[in-house]
């Protein structure tokens, strides 16, 4: 392979089929069609003699070739692309390219509007994709995408991962209104209560705050599991159960007045919600931007909620 004949542009589109495993988002992303996506990847293959991506159920499958070229060919286009942009010439309405934050829903419930916000207030039009925690929070899409970042708890953040600590939050117990505990929840009868747990990563059927209890030789009744904050709410109103989650969540769920809120009857450390993302990106100026944003976004909210917070937390 002659590399004084290989265009850059042609990187740029292995790079995001990488990503994308798919021509025609390729071709959205990259702001092309179809075919001219066809025909790079066409002179791709001709240049690195490898059919580099076949055809399968799921997308497009990379080859073990297009898997090796994958890595280096990520890093190339992040030299080359800070080198050129740079810290004082960084331009959000320039970026094409889709955000992605990896995050719980309570987050996204939370502060997926005002991140919105900030970003067009910064220029930036191009969209903007939540997806849900997964275990690991995502760590192979933060090394891969420059404008990818993970916002969740440090609870089960995995190594590796740089991190910045948006704000502090505490549990509560959401219930029924007319719950027999409503007018007044002490130990002993939450103990004796039915719980809801949302779980974002799945797994065991326990949280933190069961291995803080763990920890005081007591435990909960748990009788139903989520992967969703959102669906809490509704599935609290419809049963008799005791759902302990974050303090503004709650706060949120309990302007239905058939919901109410009561502390809870332990004390257990508070938790903290980060920002996470890739050392590989550390320096670089686009995801600097992009977690400065979210971050100033996120705070900002944080701190106009914290009467709504602080109410409920001392109700």
């Amino acid at each position: 392979m002659n590399i004084n004949s290989l265009d850059l542009n042609l990187l740029r589109v292995m790079h995001t089929m990488a990503q994308e495993r798919s021509v025609s988002r390729t071709a959205d992303r990259l702001g092309l069609s179809q075919p001219a996506v066809s025909n790079a990847l066409r002179r791709l293959r001709q240049t690195f003699g490898d059919e580099l991506y076949l055809r399968g159920k799921g997308g497009m499958t990379p080859t073990p070739r297009a898997e090796e070229l994958a890595r280096p060919i990520a890093e190339a286009l992040s030299i080359i692309e800070t080198a050129l942009i740079g810290d004082n010439s960084f331009d959000p309405s320039r970026i094409v390219e889709p955000i992605t934050i990896t995050s719980a829903d309570a987050e996204i419930l939370l502060h997926g509007a005002d991140i919105l916000s900030a970003f067009q207030r910064a220029g930036f039009r191009a969209p903007v994709q939540f997806l849900p925690l997964a275990p690991g929070y995502r760590s192979d899409e933060l090394w891969r995408n420059r404008l990818a970042i993970a916002v969740t708890t440090m609870l089960y953040a995995p190594e590796g991962l740089k991190q910045r600590k948006a704000y502090d939050e505490h549990l509560v117990c959401l219930m029924r209104s007319d719950h027999a505990a409503a007018g007044g929840l002490d130990l002993e009868t939450y103990l004796d209560a039915d719980h809801l747990l949302v779980a974002p990563l799945g797994g065991a059927p326990s949280g933190f705050l069961d291995a803080a209890l763990r920890e005081q030789g007591l435990s909960r009744n748990i009788r139903l599991i989520t992967h969703s904050f959102g669906s809490a709410a509704e599935l609290v109103r419809g049963s008799g159960l005791i759902a302990s989650i974050p303090s503004r969540q709650a706060a949120r769920h309990a302007q239905d007045e058939r919901l109410t809120i009561a502390p809870l009857p332990i004390t257990i450390p508070s938790y903290s919600t980060h920002l996470f993302w890739s050392e590989r990106f550390d320096n670089d100026p686009v995801n600097k931007w992009l977690r400065k944003t979210v971050h100033a976004a996120m705070t900002t909210a944080h701190q106009a909620g914290t009467g709504a917070s602080g109410t409920v937390s001392g109700s």
